[in-house]
């Protein structure tokens, strides 16, 4: 237990990672001993699934989705956890929010990472709760209501 103790004191201590760190620490994660299985889940299923929940909303509502309360954000929290700890689901996981980090960073897109890639082929503008980067989202709303402008993503080049 001493030895446990002691590599832990000398672990480096790292900054907070910022919305452009984070994807890196996932996909780092992610590439150690990525199987065929983890890239299918990352790259395959689970974007498939949010283009299929996308679509069923496009159905059923003519706006876009708005699940950004306590309960979106709630569920999106279960909904990742659960995918992450899982053994069988966690590096496909990390590379699928990794991989639509930076997505939504190149694209300049604000809200959930998980919707990033729906939205942008159906050009919808649904969002979820997101447990981490909502407090941020909220923080750059009210600069650009200020009249703060921020550094124009890539999408708004085009």
């Amino acid at each position: 237990m001493r030895g446990v103790v002691g590599a832990a004191a000398h672990r480096p201590q790292h900054r907070q990672p910022a919305r452009g760190d984070v994807p890196g620490h996932l996909f780092n994660g992610a590439s150690r001993g990525l199987r065929w299985y983890d890239a299918a889940l990352g790259l395959l299923v689970l974007p498939g699934a949010m283009l299929t929940l996308s679509l069923i909303a496009r159905h059923r509502r003519t706006g876009p989705l708005r699940f950004t309360g306590t309960a979106g954000t709630v569920l999106n929290c279960a909904v990742i956890m659960g995918l992450v700890i899982n053994p069988y689901t966690a590096r496909g996981a990390e590379l699928f929010y990794g991989a639509t980090l930076l997505v939504a960073a190149w694209r300049g897109q604000r809200g959930c990472e998980s919707t990033v890639l729906s939205n942008w082929i159906l050009g919808r503008d649904d969002q979820v709760g997101c447990p981490v980067f909502a407090p941020i989202d909220h923080a750059e709303t009210r600069l650009d209501a200020r009249g703060h402008t921020p550094r124009q993503g890539r999408a708004s080049q085009h």
